[in-house]
């Protein structure tokens, strides 16, 4: 069964895009057929895996029923070859995805259109990454709609930790369940190990609260994921050697086993 994970926080800045492109790279060296769907309006993820001249994009499926969304999937290209096992249906930057949520407000059904698109293609991956942004959008709520699980990036800092919080809560009225309901792993990103008591703080936070549903993986702070992004390459390609590409090859091993 395809897994379709939506990575996201209420909070910005907390490595979403980071997660979803360097996690669902290593899934895919790992065997697995991926496919990444960019709903960021800073289309991030688009500017990692593709080269940005894709004729269709998310929006063509979400505001047309009858448009075949396969049309819409591109293969991703890293370190300038095109992938077998990982693919994108990219975003658009720009005032473009904000003003897909707008035309997507006065449609029936507006919050299962992803779902139900996704419904004709999930036999062809093992798993559907949704890069999200932090706000609460129609877009938002397809992607919470069509997830079957979730991965939360979180810094240890109260506003990102605040923004789980916030997100989980939002999981629960959308689709009317309780939080021990959700299939979700909160992931510690952007550690900074000299900041002792922000580690303390967040470690203890993350016990406390979530201590079944906290990945195992830390990723750590890193000045690899600062080139990794300048160069929109996934870590392990930019340094496959560095002992922070070996990050996201854990937790692709743990999210495997998480199922």
């Amino acid at each position: 069964m395809t897994r379709i994970i939506m990575v996201g926080c209420r909070k910005g800045g907390v490595t979403k895009t980071t997660t979803t492109v360097n996690l669902a790279y290593e899934l895919s060296q790992l065997g697995n057929r991926v496919l990444v769907l960019d709903f960021d309006g800073q289309g991030d993820s688009t500017k990692f895996l593709t080269n940005d001249d894709c004729e269709y994009y998310i929006g063509d499926a979400l505001l047309d029923r009858k448009f075949d969304i396969s049309k819409a999937i591109y293969p991703a290209i890293v370190a300038n070859k095109e992938q077998d096992n990982l693919h994108i249906i990219p975003g658009r930057r720009g005032d473009i995805m904000t003003k897909l949520d707008m035309d997507m407000i006065s449609l029936t059904r507006r919050e299962e259109r992803l779902k139900l698109h996704l419904s004709k293609i999930t036999d062809n991956y093992d798993f559907i990454l949704i890069d999200t942004n932090p706000g609460t959008s129609v877009l938002g709520l397809n992607a919470v709609m069509a997830a079957t699980e979730f991965i939360f990036p979180t810094e240890f800092k109260e506003h990102s930790l605040d923004g789980v919080e916030a997100l989980i809560e939002h999981i629960q009225d959308v689709k009317f369940i309780e939080e021990d309901e959700i299939s979700f792993l909160v992931v510690a990103s952007k550690i900074n190990k000299t900041a002792k008591k922000s580690l303390a703080y967040g470690q203890e936070y993350l016990a406390s609260r979530w201590p079944n549903n906290t990945a195992k993986t830390i990723i750590w702070d890193r000045s690899l994921f600062a080139e990794s992004e300048y160069e929109h390459e996934p870590a392990s390609v930019i340094n496959r050697g560095h002992v922070a590409a070996r990050y996201y090859k854990e937790l692709a091993k743990e999210i495997i086993a998480h199922a």
